[in-house]
């Protein structure tokens, strides 16, 4: 009887462990859904863009969830930036160290503006691989995030987007021609031709327009246009300016070398208002000084 009863002892927790269950496994935590959408662009002028982006978390743990910028990066038309030459700010207050929290089954939302000087990516200063030729600058914003649930181990998670806008240039001004219709003793009428370049792929329109034309040294006139021309996009266009020069400050030899010209070396400056039509910049103000060679019509 001994060795049957040897048996079942140790048939017994053999047969314990083979009706007992295992524990299920852990189920895998939910994983937040995380977004990043860009939204529109902002200028302060034609080398300041400010875009803003739209960062979206969403939570569908019970229990609340953080979200945390670990890093981020910028690259436009192709070119990775120097984070030195960029600033990322939400709710004013710079980025790094942002923490997002999104309680249990709910969302949350944080708008990141980015600061970006475009002159970087035109002149003679621009930056290596950046082109002078685009006509639209595409930006992308990344952010390497991590999410966590309480105490839990962070995990990593990267999401980024990009931001597409028109480039905007300053037309380019040219004299033609500069002709003179009277020649009187104390003024003279003359008729500058001028020709208008749009660099832009989009048109647009001088609405005010302040001048002075110097010639050959010399200050000669000045001007104030309003609603002045439509540019077509590529394209160009010329008006005529009507100006009055007046002798009596001056030597009367002045206005005989004048007349006498068939070739003037021209300075034309001054202020104008471009209307472009595009959202981030409606309009903006600039400066020009150009000078060149003209011919003297009769």
């Amino acid at each position: 009887m001994k060795k049957p009863f040897r048996m079942l002892l140790f048939l017994f927790p053999l047969f314990f462990c083979l009706t007992c269950k295992s524990a299920p496994p852990a189920e895998p935590l939910p994983v937040p859904s995380v977004s990043l959408s860009f939204d529109h662009a902002g200028a302060e002028n034609l080398d300041k863009a400010i875009l803003y982006y739209h960062l979206t978390v969403e939570n569908p743990h019970t229990v609340p969830a953080a979200f945390d910028l670990r890093d981020w990066s910028v690259m436009v038309n192709g070119v990775d930036l120097d984070k030195k030459d960029l600033v990322l700010a939400t709710g004013g207050t710079p980025a790094e160290g942002t923490v997002i929290t999104a309680g249990a089954g709910e969302s949350a939302e944080v708008i990141f503006a980015l600061a970006l000087d475009l002159w970087l990516f035109h002149g003679s200063g621009s930056l290596p691989g950046a082109s002078d030729i685009s006509d639209d600058y595409i930006a992308v914003l990344k952010l390497d995030l991590s999410w966590r649930y309480d105490t839990e181990k962070p995990v990593p998670c990267t999401v980024q987007a990009d931001a597409v806008f028109p480039r905007i240039r300053e037309p380019q001004f040219t004299i033609t021609s500069i002709a003179i219709l009277q020649a009187e003793l104390v003024n003279t009428r003359f008729k500058v031709r001028l020709r208008i370049d749009n660099p832009n792929a989009f048109p647009v329109d001088l609405s005010s327009f302040g001048y002075e034309l110097y010639g050959e040294g010399r200050f000669w006139a000045d001007g104030t246009e309003k609603n002045v021309l439509h540019i077509p996009a590529k394209g160009a266009a010329e008006t005529n300016l009507f100006l009055v020069m007046n002798f009596i400050n001056m030597k009367r030899s002045l206005l005989d070398e004048v007349i006498a010209m068939n070739l003037v070396r021209y300075r034309f400056s001054g202020e104008l208002e471009v209307e472009t039509g595009v959202s981030y910049l409606p309009k903006f103000h600039m400066s020009f000084d150009r000078s060149g060679d003209s011919v003297v019509l009769k």
